[in-house]
């Protein structure tokens, strides 16, 4: 018995191989790559490394670069104030430091007001942040061998740094006492 064999000749070409879309892929991974990016901004871990960075840059210099200089909060504030920057009642010591001026700072992915407290014992920075950060209640760490808090006053967020655990923690509390004083102090709308 012969075997006969049949060859089947399909007069239909064959479907078309599917091929990445590299343009595509690069644009999802880059998208992905900015809502990541969005997300760690704002941590107190990133944002705290902004700030101590900042202040190691500003303290290393031979003189700091104000832009205002005055033992004057209420002068601080209001230099701050007519350059746009909604800023909260600034107290006149923070730690063993006195106020002695404030500048904008550029940090990584943002712009911050930086108040300067200078003294014998140590430096402190206190700064009022744009954009967002994700410190809840606060924030407490360390970060370039330096002291960081950060809290919220007024609709703001701030960060306290400096060399001193204390300094820090008196700066910090002397600026939430200074704001809910203001609070206190604030004129009662009359009826």
């Amino acid at each position: 018995m012969e075997r006969m064999t049949i060859d089947i000749v399909a007069d239909a070409a064959p479907p078309p191989r599917r091929r990445l879309d590299w343009a595509r892929i690069l644009v999802a991974a880059g998208l992905a790559l900015g809502v990541v990016g969005l997300w760690a901004r704002a941590s107190p871990a990133f944002v705290a490394w902004e700030v101590a960075g900042d202040h190691r840059r500003c303290f290393g210099r031979r003189q700091l670069p104000a832009r205002v200089w005055s033992s004057d909060p209420a002068e601080v504030r209001d230099w701050l104030e007519s350059r746009g920057t909604p800023t909260p009642l600034l107290p006149s010591e923070a730690g063993t430091a006195e106020i002695v001026g404030a500048r904008y700072c550029a940090l990584e992915d943002r712009v911050a007001a930086h108040v300067y407290y200078a003294g014998q014992a140590g430096m402190v920075s206190v700064y009022l942040l744009s954009g967002p950060a994700r410190i809840g209640d606060g924030w407490s760490g360390t970060s370039h061998g330096l002291h960081v808090r950060l809290l919220r006053a007024v609709g703001r967020y701030v960060a306290v740094v400096g060399e001193s655990p204390g300094d820090v923690a008196a700066a910090a509390r002397a600026f939430t006492v200074t704001v809910a004083r203001a609070r206190v102090d604030r004129p009662r709308p009359s009826c």
